[in-house]
């Protein structure tokens, strides 16, 4: 017997009549609500990034995305085993920027977007916390063995895609093109080139 033939028997009350709408209903919601996990394990399975950390990288590319004007001019922060930070703004949008680089040539690029730093008379945000003591360490493992270490500065930078950002640098007198992805915020490709080299995609 079908619902609408359920809900016409006379002899049914008001309640057993309705029962076959909860159903859809309840089906509808759980469909509705599954929507949002599948849409982020699309994201995760796309762009190589885990499930737990897609909404963090998707708000890392809209920071890219908000500062891929900027020419940052970067500072060395600390230089302690092997592990070198760069940190920079951009003067427009306020944003940071932070670049860790180890001894062994990988590098990772993470944004502080402005909206989150703690200002005067507020409560530090949720994992802000974190970074500052984060940089508290830092410093104090510096301390035991720091170097001077050179800044760095952006040439130009162009925003393929969600999976590749173009950057050249220069540091030390020498300038870089990187290849990098903005949704890992990871430097996948990085060579030496000659300081006009144009910020333009990659095919390699």
């Amino acid at each position: 017997m079908t619902d609408r033939g359920i809900a016409d028997e006379p002899h049914l009350g008001p309640v057993q009549r309705f029962v076959p709408f909860l159903k859809t209903a309840a089906l509808v919601v759980t469909i509705v609500g599954a929507v949002p996990t599948a849409i982020t394990a699309y994201h995760a399975w796309q762009y190589k990034v885990p499930f737990t950390q897609v909404s963090h990288r998707l708000a890392q590319y809209a920071i890219w995305e908000r500062n891929i004007d900027c020419q940052i001019e970067y500072k060395a922060l600390s230089t302690s085993q092997g592990t070198k930070v760069d940190a920079g703004a951009c003067a427009s949008t306020g944003d940071i920027s932070l670049k860790v680089s180890t001894s062994d040539g990988k590098a990772t690029y993470e944004w502080i977007a402005y909206n989150q730093l703690q200002k005067p008379g507020e409560v530090p945000p949720s994992g802000f916390l974190d970074l500052i003591i984060g940089a508290a360490r830092a410093d104090t493992a510096a301390s035991q063995g720091t170097r001077v270490a050179q800044s760095l500065e952006v040439v130009c930078q162009t925003l393929v895609s969600k999976t590749q950002l173009v950057r050249v640098v220069k540091e030390g007198g020498k300038c870089f093109r990187e290849i990098m992805s903005p949704m890992r915020g990871s430097v996948d490709k990085r060579e030496e080139v000659p300081c006009e080299t144009k910020c333009t995609a990659s095919t390699g």
